[in-house]
């Protein structure tokens, strides 16, 4: 049995809330209206505006090596692209692609691999072309972090079912009610990575999703008990977060700027794990999540399954509605969630919980005060960093200070909010902050690759003009030769003359042949007497 090494920082203590969404099984969302995709990030649509598509079609491609893709949910029309309410932290409006379901049930021709005998390279290339990112929040496309992973690289594998935040039970109820799979699909993936040992990590507030585990690991045929290791965890918050999660399994912890695959480790979370198996074994990309809805502002607290592109207006309204009036539509928990900036936003692969409360929930319980140095947020914060010096290089926009001071290496967990008597929203700062630093990285290297093009004309311009002007002297250099080669031009009267001429010449020729022939004929006689 393994021995916990437990993680600097965290809470312990924090209202779970997890009992009043979990009381009903998971039922799917009936098919909406409209949905809306965001394709802000994506390379190009491979179908046109007015097409119809059919459930499962890829719509959009991406970099390769990214699976954050986009696949039709279900059959319909392709409508527009639009300006629409993004599921992110800055509440703008990005592009978004409308699709309108005919009420189809046409479905893509579902190739699957399976399990037996799949390579690692053919498991990739399966995942990447499922669009199959982090569902637990992070985003991550999976395809990247198995290519830190190949066969036989890893020594761990690692499914995280800690659902350490308040409020959100999606995960919760898959492990209730998938443990089968999730047991069998653990096992597959560790056979195939070729690990030493594979572990399924859950807190000790989920009873039923650890019971049936646990009976899943005794009962599913064809793996071996010893090859997987349930893990019981005490709750503290935020241990679910990946980097905390192996350090405390493990007592590793994850190299500055690196990735768990550098030190033999693959973290998936049990969502993501489900997706990959679904790929695997049926062909099917991931088109829908469960969803925790909850808070004491809606009618009918509970999971669903949604169809990525619903609008999170749709979902609450199959979840009975709102029975009162709310300061903040939050997307996420109360401690890593964020308001959204209208209820038309839709869900997406990261959209683990919309959360409603009467009372404001992220923070703003008293006033804004000044930090007062009291350093409680230092205590807290599990990734060792000074939360209120990056304060306020993020409020003051000191951002090489806020670089040097690891600001990236904040998990945004929000532990020092939430501790803080100033009642400072910290995390915004920090993800303000980010946001701004990844723009200026994207307009360098926007810049530097205006730079590396314009370098690039410019040599091609001075290439073809060297080119141009090595032809012309090769020109020049063939005018030349055969210039001094060639028989100046005769002019008419020059030919005359040179005609003339030649005339005198066979003509004196003609005089000197018959004054030798009169010659000879003088002297025969004397001859002939001599004889």
């Amino acid at each position: 049995m393994i021995r916990l090494h437990g993680f600097r920082g965290g809470l312990t203590g924090l209202p779970g809330n997890k009992e009043v969404s979990t009381s009903m099984p998971v039922q799917r969302l009936a098919i909406p209206e409209r949905l809306y995709l965001p394709i802000s990030g994506v390379d190009s649509l491979t179908a046109s505006i007015g097409d119809r598509v059919i459930g499962g079609q890829q719509l959009t491609n991406s970099a390769p090596g990214n699976s954050a893709i986009w696949h039709a949910p279900v059959a319909g029309r392709l409508v527009e692209v639009v300006d629409h309410p993004a599921p992110h932290v800055s509440g703008q409006s990005v592009p978004t692609l409308v699709l309108e379901p005919d009420g189809s049930d046409e479905m893509v021709d579902y190739t699957a691999l399976g399990w037996s005998g799949v390579s690692f390279e053919e498991l990739f290339a399966v995942v990447e072309a499922a669009g199959i990112i982090g569902m637990g929040g992070a985003g991550f496309p999976t395809c990247l972090k198995l290519s830190g992973a190949g066969s036989g690289m890893l020594s761990t594998l690692i499914i995280n079912g800690v659902e350490c935040e308040p409020e959100i039970s999606c995960d919760d109820m898959l492990m209730r009610e998938q443990s089968d799979k999730v047991v069998a699909a653990t096992a597959k993936l560790a056979a195939l990575l070729q690990v030493d040992k594979a572990y399924i990590a859950v807190e000790d507030d989920c009873p039923q999703a650890l019971s049936r585990l646990a009976a899943s690991i005794q009962s599913v045929k064809e793996i071996a008990v010893s090859a997987i290791e349930l893990v019981k965890l005490p709750i503290r918050y935020p241990s679910g977060s990946e980097k905390q999660l192996i350090e405390n399994l493990l007592g590793k912890q994850v190299p500055k700027g690196g990735f768990p695959s550098d030190i033999g480790v693959l973290c998936l979370n049990v969502a993501t794990l489900c997706a990959v198996d679904d790929a695997v074994t049926q062909g099917i990309p991931l088109m829908s999540r469960i969803v925790t809805v909850t808070g004491d502002a809606v009618a009918k607290p509970q999971n669903r399954r949604v169809l990525f592109g619903t609008a999170v207006a749709d979902l609450l309204s199959s979840c009975g509605g709102l029975i009162a009036e709310v300061d903040d539509l939050v997307m996420g928990g109360p401690m890593m969630g964020f308001a959204l900036s209208s209820p038309l936003t839709p869900i997406v692969k990261t959209s683990n919980c919309i959360l409603v409360q009467r009372a404001p929930v992220l923070g703003k319980r008293r006033p804004i005060m000044p930090c007062i140095r009291c350093g409680d947020c230092v205590d807290v914060c599990p990734a060792g960093l000074l939360p209120q010096q990056l304060y306020w290089f993020a409020k003051s926009g000191e951002h090489d200070k806020a670089e040097r001071h690891n600001l990236f290496d904040c998990i945004e967990c929000g532990a020092c909010a939430y501790v803080c008597p100033s009642q400072l929203p910290l995390v915004h700062y920090y993800r303000v902050a980010k946001s701004e630093i990844r723009t200026q990285w994207a307009q360098l290297i926007k810049a530097d690759g205006a730079r590396e093009r314009m370098q690039a004309r410019d040599e091609r311009l001075e290439r073809r003009e060297q080119e141009a002007a090595e032809r012309r002297l090769r020109k020049r250099s063939q005018r030349k030769i055969s210039t001094d080669n060639a028989e100046p031009p005769m002019s008419a009267e020059v030919k005359a003359a040179m005609a003339r001429a030649k005339k005198l010449q066979q003509a004196g020729a003609s005089e000197t042949s018959e004054k030798s022939v009169l010659a000879d004929k003088s002297t025969t006689p004397t001859e002939s007497a001599r004889d």
